[in-house]
């Protein structure tokens, strides 16, 4: 007998999932404007009419792009968030924690999806709607849980020391040891637990000034 094929809709999935991988490292090399649909077509190994069929525009696949990473950084950050103790004495921390490690960990799809990030961050229009729709709900849980740990503060307070705590992920994601050039020495990012923590203790540094200020 033959060998079993698979499903047709399992092909299907499998040619999304090459899209999605091509288009977010050719977002991260080219960014938008300099990305083709014939050329990443041929880096996905799929037709260019099958491109357009799942998606029908370079701005829809971008936007499935952010959807699909933002939705394994989510998920991950909400979990980490709802495990923390709320009568924990280092509950700041952990909260940042939460914050950092899934985009610096697997889920965060690395260098390539850091520069993407990057570019949302500071972009047009476009990138503004897709931080809103992917981002502001899952941001507003930390906003809650930072007030949560200065009672006293004022919540838009929290919501600054979460956009200053953003900022310092943001200039960490790339991980592309500028520190250790500048100071001359090895890689922080090389131990990735040690990176993590120093970036923990800047954040809940900076949480303290702002609350304090």
């Amino acid at each position: 007998m033959g060998a079993v094929r698979k499903p047709n809709h399992d092909a299907k999935l499998d040619a999304l999932e090459r899209i999605l991988v091509a288009a977010e490292l050719g977002f991260a090399e080219k960014g938008f404007d300099g990305l083709g649909m014939k050329a990443l077509a041929a880096s996905a190994g799929v037709s260019q009419s099958l491109l357009h069929y799942h998606f029908g525009s370079k701005d829809r696949l971008y936007a499935a792009v952010i959807e699909h990473r933002s939705s394994l950084i989510n998920q991950e950050r909400q979990k980490l968030l709802q495990a923390i103790e709320p009568t924990a004495a280092d509950r700041l921390a952990q909260v940042f924690r939460a914050l950092f490690l899934p985009a610096l960990g697997p889920s965060g799809g690395g260098r390539a999806y850091a520069r993407i990030f990057a570019g949302l961050i500071v972009g047009n229009a476009r990138d503004e709607i897709l931080v809103r729709k992917n981002y502001d709900d899952t941001a507003r849980l930390f906003v809650a849980a930072i007030h949560d740990c200065f009672p006293n503060s004022t919540v838009t307070q929290a919501a600054q020391i979460y956009l200053a705590a953003l900022g310092v992920l943001t200039a960490a994601l790339p991980r592309d040891g500028r520190a250790g050039r500048l100071a001359g020495g090895e890689h922080l990012e090389n131990n990735q637990d040690e990176f993590v923590e120093s970036l923990i203790r800047f954040a809940v540094g900076g949480a303290v000034a702002i609350q304090n200020g």
